[in-house]
């Protein structure tokens, strides 16, 4: 919820500084308007990475370009560009194509309609201004895939092996958490370090695995091309013992990457576990209930012995 608050106050920020930025020149506008895009941007996507600061900076590009001659096309260019890191989030191809088509109409309208009172009182513009934001957001109305769990199944489509299964198991732990408060602060900062590890080490794993590939395919085209082995070494044997130091090191990124899902498994477990007996030891409503069952069937019990 404070995500989507936050997203709004950027966008009422993006869109209110846009005439702004017109009055300050070429160069002090134009990093304006990059600025509060990428903000836009970033806010839109919940995370900063490196395709939500792109897209930012594009849709500020396309947005200046546009102004002058459509604002609703170039309402609907910074809003779908700040949203391009989200719409890759989302999970199914026509909820994608929906949520893009929010981000698209609902720029377009903001733009509209901020052009149209562009001209209108100060208390008019305002107005204008907050329902342009709250239509900007419109994309958040389509469910969009957590970042993480994202960038865990895309590492896990990549590799082979045991911690392809252990990213999925990462990524699913992760869509079902998405949003719990840990018990603690400390808790909580442990927990989002020990997500950024298995993410590190997922990362490396795929690199890891894509130099293995280059080097097996060069193995084999050397072996197709009946080239001689190296000295003192049969071809197949010198393969191995290169092959062997980085095969070692990937059992034991893929155990990392294990223990480290494992431990978070069993961290968010323990939170629950913990929340579900703090909730049944809290009996204040069942013993009020009771005590008044008790009170209605005495008064009952004396009612029906006078009579």
């Amino acid at each position: 919820m404070l995500r989507k608050v936050a997203f709004v106050a950027a966008a009422a920020l993006s869109l209110g500084l846009s005439p702004l930025a017109l009055r300050l020149g070429p160069v002090a506008g134009s990093l304006l308007l990059v600025a509060a895009a990428v903000l836009l941007a970033v806010a839109a996507s919940g995370a900063l990475v490196s395709l939500a600061v792109a897209g930012g900076a594009l849709g500020a590009l396309a947005f200046g370009l546009a102004g002058a001659a459509s604002p609703a096309a170039a309402g609907a260019a910074l809003a779908g560009l700040c949203f391009a890191e989200r719409s890759v989030r989302v999970r199914g191809r026509g909820a994608r194509l929906l949520h893009v088509g929010a981000a698209l109409s609902g720029g377009a309208l903001a733009g509209s309609l901020l052009a149209a009172f562009g001209a209108a009182s100060l208390a008019l513009r305002g107005v204008a201004l907050a329902v342009s934001a709250v239509l900007v957001a419109l994309p958040f109305l389509v469910d969009a895939d957590d970042p993480m769990a994202h960038a865990l199944d895309g590492v896990a489509d990549e590799i082979t092996g045991p911690a392809r299964a252990s990213l999925r198991e990462g990524a699913e732990l992760r869509r079902t958490v998405a949003g719990e408060a840990l018990l603690d602060r400390r808790a909580a900062r442990q927990a989002r370090a020990t997500w950024s590890s298995l993410l590190r080490l997922a990362e490396a794993r795929a690199r890891l695995e894509r130099t293995l590939a280059v080097g097996r395919a060069a193995q084999g085209r050397e072996a197709r091309a009946g080239e001689p082995p190296p000295a003192g070494a049969g071809g197949a044997e010198a393969a191995r013992a290169a092959g062997a130091p980085a095969e070692a090191v990937v059992g034991k990124v893929d155990a990392r990457i294990a223990d480290h899902v494992a431990a978070l498994t069993r961290a968010y477990t323990a939170v629950s576990a913990a929340r579900a007996a703090e909730a049944s030891l809290d009996d204040t409503a069942l013993v009020g209930v009771e005590t008044m069952g008790d009170s209605l069937e005495q008064v009952s019990k004396t009612m029906v012995e006078e009579v």
